[in-house]
């Protein structure tokens, strides 16, 4: 779990990461906006050297001084800046902005490392191992600066009627499994994002109506529906937390990181300081789970593996292909997925000089964290897909040709042109064509001369 850490500096404000904000942005709500880099920067010395004085001048009282130094308050502070935000070279209200337009424009700040960036203490989901990361800096802003915001998923509008379903909890004297969240500007959120950031969070009927929760099932008053809020169990409050932040937060804001250690994708919340988390500690919250059923432990598993396996051989028709539950750190694919299992073909051992036969190999630790993040993860239907999906690739490879390799490694690298955006894959294609070139006239400029030398004087000595 992230451990967030802002660093306050001089890195933060004077572009020392050398971006620049983009001069145009295309938000969620359609509007293209301008932005001044130059504004951005004089703006958040102004308000990092004020939240500074602040700090010191309140020392001791924690709670103010935390509120008054949220980050999202302090970016909306020098969005607000002259000359900052501009569209059709007029003054951006920003209080009038969607919140979702809004948190678009603070990622770009920390991005551009136009205000202090955020760093975060995570653990790699898939090792485990510890690494530091900015969330903010890892955003990829191609989709946002070339307009390019037509993805079905990634760009999807929040739907302000629909209803969303919660775990059940009490509303007044009804029991609710379900909430309704209207749009919000930011203006109409201050009430929340003046309460966020401290100790606890106090939730009252104006914070609750900040959030945009107009209903609770059946109940609408906004009393009720605080009360509700600030005593529903932990499992209710961060299922609503999650509406919340697919409402104000659009879904391309978020960060890859690739482990070192073990090359797993860990996708991470930009900005990764955000008025709401799920952890969130309210006054008067009440900590209370559901039950599951658990997860079987290694021995159990590798029987279920097992007993999967001969069936799906069977109806396969394939024999002699090595059956290995691995329950070390699985292997990831290409895009850093943690794999569920792998196949491998048989060949010569390069260390033992001897022949080995095919193997499938199935990793323990991916399906306990599938399990783990998704309630209805079937765990014996899995490991089945899972052996013969591995089975198929075995008789693709026999056969000369591997479609099914071909089409993951087409649908990985179509998952990247989504995130990274059309026209971002073209620049960076093209770039690293250029480098490749420059790499090899580097290197074989020597030949290259020694061959031209020999053709000019095979010229001049003629025939």
């Amino acid at each position: 779990m992230a451990q967030g850490r802002a660093v306050v500096g001089e890195a933060g404000v004077s572009g020392a990461s050398g971006r620049v904000l983009p001069e145009r942005v295309h938000v969620p709500s359609g509007r293209v906006l301008c932005l001044s880099d130059a504004a951005a920067r004089v703006a958040a010395r102004e308000v990092v050297g004020e939240a500074l004085g602040e700090a010191r001048r309140v020392e001791g009282e924690g709670a103010l001084a935390a509120r008054e130094g949220a980050p999202w308050l302090r970016d909306l502070r020098v969005l607000e800046g002259a000359g900052v935000v501009t569209e059709g070279g007029e003054a951006v209200a920003i209080g009038a902005l969607s919140l979702r337009d809004a948190h678009v424009l603070r990622a770009l700040l920390a991005w551009a490392s136009v205000v202090p960036e955020e760093e975060g203490e995570f653990s790699c989901e898939n090792c485990g191992e510890v690494f530091r990361a900015a969330p903010s800096a890892l955003l990829e802003v191609g989709p946002f600066t070339d307009g390019e915001l037509h993805d079905p998923d990634l760009d999807r509008s929040f739907d302000a009627g629909a209803w969303h379903a919660v775990p059940a909890f009490r509303a007044g004297g009804t029991l609710c499994r379900r909430v309704r969240l209207a749009e919000r500007t930011v203006d109409e959120a201050m009430p929340l994002l003046l309460a966020a950031g401290g100790r606890s969070l106090r939730m009252t009927p104006a914070v609750a109506a900040a959030m945009g929760v107009v209903a609770l099932g059946s109940e609408r008053r906004a009393s009720v529906i605080a009360e509700a809020l600030s005593e529903a169990p932990e499992a209710a409050w961060s299922a609503v937390v999650d509406v919340y932040h697919e409402a104000r937060y659009p879904a391309r804001l978020w960060a890859v990181h690739r482990c070192a250690g073990c090359g797993a994708r860990n996708d991470l919340d930009v900005p990764l300081e955000r008025e709401l988390s799920r952890g969130e500690v309210r006054a008067g919250g009440r900590r209370r789970g559901g039950e599951r059923a658990a997860f079987p432990d290694l021995d159990a598993f590798e029987r279920e593996v097992r007993e999967a396996a001969e069936r799906v051989y069977r109806v396969r028709g394939v024999r002699n292909i090595d059956l290995f539950v691995d329950a070390g750190v699985p292997l990831c694919d290409d895009g850093g997925e943690p794999l569920l299992g792998c196949y491998t073909p048989g060949g010569m051992d390069p260390v033992l000089m001897i022949e080995r036969p095919p193997e499938v190999r199935i990793f323990y630790r991916s399906f306990e964290a599938e399990h783990r993040a998704d309630p209805g993860f079937d765990v014996l239907a899995e490991i089945k897909e899972t052996l013969d999906h591995e089975v198929t690739h075995h008789l693709h490879y026999l056969s000369g040709d591997d479609p099914l390799d071909d089409e993951e490694r087409g649908e990985i690298e179509k998952e990247r042109v989504r995130r990274v955006g059309v026209a971002e894959s073209a620049r960076r294609a093209r770039q690293g064509l250029r480098a490749e070139v420059v790499g090899f006239l580097r290197v074989a400029w020597p030949l290259l001369l020694v061959a031209a030398l020999g053709a000019w004087m095979g010229w001049c000595q003629g025939p």
